[in-house]
C-alpha cells in the first residue's frame, strides 16, 4: 500500500448505542444527525476518513439485551439490520458528540429514509470506528476528490492538514448544495449522479501546484476509475491514485 493510503492502527471493534441529540438540514439534500452522551465517553476517534457501520433495525425489532457486538451478531439469524458504512463528519470528545451527514434521496435507501425522519431521542446503533487515512507528511501538496458522499471525509481530512497546500474538488448537484468549505465545487446541473463528465472535466482543466501530491479520492466506482485515468494523464503517478468506491451506479445504496 502506498504511503498516501496509510491508515492508523485499528482499534478494537465495539458496538455503540447512542441517542440522537439534534438534527439539522445543512442543504436541501443533506441532513446532519448529531448523536452523543456518556455512552461514547470512551470512543477514540482517529480523524480524517474514519467510518462506522450503522445497524439500522426495523421499528419494533426485538433486540437482545444487553446489546453488544457479539449478541447482535448472534441474533442476526432472526433480527438482521440494514448495515451501511458512514464516515464520521465530526467527533468532539469534550462534549461526547458525533456528527453524521446523510445525503437524502427519498425513501430509496434505509439510511436516507431514517435520516430524513430522525428526531432527538431516537437511537443510533453503530459498530467501529475503522482505521483512518493518514495524509503523507512528505507530500508537496494534497489533492482531495469526491462527490457529496465523500464530503464528510474530505472535510475531516482538510481539518487534519492545517497550513498545508490542499486542492479539493467536490461534485454536487447545484449551488444550493454548497457548504462553508474551501473547495472547488463542481455542479452537475442536471447531469445524472454517477456520470464521470463533471469531475473529469474539472480535473482536466484545473491548475495544479508544482510537486508531488498525496491523493485521496472517493465516490461512485466508475467515476473514480475515470478520475484516476485523468490524473495519470496529467502526470500523477498511477500507484499513488487509489480511489475508494463509496457507491455503485445501479446498485442499492444508502
Amino acid at each position: 500500500m502506498s504511503t498516501e493510503r496509510r491508515r492508523a492502527r485499528r482499534q478494537p471493534t465495539k458496538l455503540w448505542r447512542v441517542p440522537v441529540i439534534r438534527t439539522h438540514r445543512i442543504t436541501p439534500r443533506m441532513a446532519r444527525i448529531t448523536v452523543g452522551g456518556p455512552q461514547i465517553d470512551d470512543f477514540v476517534g482517529a480523524g480524517t476518513d474514519e467510518n462506522v457501520m450503522l445497524y439500522l433495525y426495523e421499528p419494533g425489532a426485538e433486540l437482545p439485551e444487553p446489546l453488544t457486538l457479539e449478541s447482535a451478531r448472534t441474533a442476526m439469524s432472526r433480527v438482521r439490520p440494514y448495515m451501511r458504512t458512514y464516515t464520521i463528519r465530526r467527533h468532539d470528545p469534550e462534549t461526547n458528540e458525533i456528527d453524521f451527514d446523510f445525503v437524502l434521496h427519498g425513501d430509496h435507501g434505509p439510511a436516507s429514509k431514517w435520516a430524513a425522519n430522525a428526531r432527538p431521542g431516537d437511537e443510533v446503533i453503530f459498530v467501529g470506528p475503522s482505521p483512518a487515512y493518514q495524509p503523507n507528511p512528505d507530500a508537496d501538496w494534497h489533492l482531495l476528490i469526491g462527490d457529496e458522499t465523500a464530503l464528510p471525509a474530505i472535510s475531516a481530512i482538510m481539518r487534519a492538514l492545517p497550513g498545508k497546500t490542499v486542492k479539493a474538488f467536490v461534485e454536487i448537484e447545484d449551488a444550493a448544495e454548497e457548504q462553508d468549505l474551501d473547495v472547488t465545487w463542481v455542479h452537475r446541473n442536471g447531469v445524472p449522479a454517477g456520470s464521470a463528465e463533471p469531475l473529469v472535466k474539472a480535473l482536466a482543466d484545473a491548475e495544479f501546484p508544482e510537486g508531488r501530491p498525496a491523493v485521496w479520492a472517493a465516490g461512485e466506482r466508475q467515476v473514480m476509475q475515470a478520475v484516476r485515468e485523468v490524473l495519470v494523464e496529467r502526470g500523477i503517478d498511477r500507484s499513488s491514485v487509489r480511489p475508494a468506491t463509496y457507491w455503485r451506479l445501479g446498485h442499492a445504496g444508502s
